[in-house]
């Protein structure tokens, strides 16, 4: 089993037969950032046609056993998320109504601040909002839907965690004190003492090869990104490590300026450099099976590799996508 917890990719047949080759069992793939209500339903509405269009190829994740299936049948499982809670309008009834439509994963931030909380981009005087943040984690937590702090900064990551009622996800980020402050979009990493909490919540991380926030940047080896799977074990145990990659195969530079700036920026407020590569060795997914053999060579169990490279994300998500009603 292989579960990429994020990838942006343009949806075609051609990136579903990637994930096909990659031997990927479930993707969460980003329908949001900025949206949105009647953005974001439209994309989920396209989204469903694409589910029905490419059946050979895809199957919905709207709960765990999606994924499981997927496994068994070959296919790809594509659970819905958002980068940011744009979507919900600040209207809590929103969150029970994306829930209904398939979505099971969103961020309470994307990089700057909204009326959930604070982003990466933000300063550490702000955190998470003490009404609407508090309550939108609580409907969250209600209807099934898991909390995503990945863009979160110090302050909300830390807060959501203590808000929420079940486990967090960092779906993709890096932990920064391995990284170091080099990299591009450092403040997108996240502390040591986030990535112990959100462990200490029953939450899981998923590491990425995303060249802004990898070590050594575009430079990133297998080796080196596997070494960081072994620092982010030993420090918050294997059963809390997965991969999310970040992979954003097909978007041009249109897409990419929209990320960073949304509807209210003329530029991008923390400068970037234009679009970067990933690693050769990643493949489009493909390389994650050279992955799990450098990690098998390194002493990690064959157990503790399926592990990561699925098994924790499908836990979480064994509860999490579940209404608290049936929990």
């Amino acid at each position: 089993m292989l579960v990429d917890a994020l990838q942006f990719v343009k949806p075609s047949r051609d990136r579903f037969e990637e994930w096909h080759d990659a031997g990927i069992t479930a993707i969460h793939a980003t329908v949001a950032i900025w949206e949105d209500s009647t953005e974001t339903m439209r994309e989920v509405g396209r989204w469903h046609r694409l589910l029905a269009d490419h059946a050979d190829l895809l199957r919905e994740g709207r709960h765990a056993d999606d994924i499981r299936g997927a496994e068994e049948e070959g296919r790809t499982a594509v659970i819905l998320g958002f980068q940011n809670s744009s979507p919900f309008e600040d209207d809590l009834d929103l969150v029970g109504a994306f829930h209904q439509a398939g979505v099971r994963i969103a961020q309470l931030t994307y990089n700057t601040q909204n009326s959930a909380g604070a982003g990466c981009w933000e300063g550490e005087d702000a955190g998470l909002s003490r009404t609407y943040g508090i309550n939108l984690i609580r409907e969250m937590n209600n209807v099934g839907m898991v909390v995503d702090i990945s863009h979160c900064n110090e302050r909300t990551s830390l807060e959501a965690i203590e808000a929420s009622e079940r486990p967090v996800a960092v779906t993709h980020a890096n932990p920064r004190a391995f990284v170091g402050e080099d990299v591009e979009l450092a403040l997108r990493n996240k502390s040591d003492t986030v990535l112990k909490k959100a462990a200490e919540s029953g939450g899981v991380v998923g590491l990425s090869m995303y060249p802004r926030i990898a070590p050594d940047g575009v430079r990133c080896s297998v080796d080196r990104f596997c070494d960081m799977v072994a620092y982010t074990a030993e420090l918050i145990g294997v059963e809390h490590v997965g991969l999310g990659s970040d992979y954003y195969a097909g978007q041009g530079d249109e897409e990419l300026h929209w990320w960073r700036q949304g509807r209210w920026s003329r530029k991008p407020m923390v400068p970037i450099s234009g679009p970067v590569e990933f690693p050769a060795w990643y493949a489009a997914g493909r390389g994650y099976a050279l992955v799990r053999e450098r990690l098998r060579e390194r002493g990690f169990t064959a157990a503790e590799v399926a592990r990561i490279a699925g098994g924790n994300w499908v836990d979480l998500f064994d509860d999490g996508f579940t209404p608290a009603a049936q929990h």
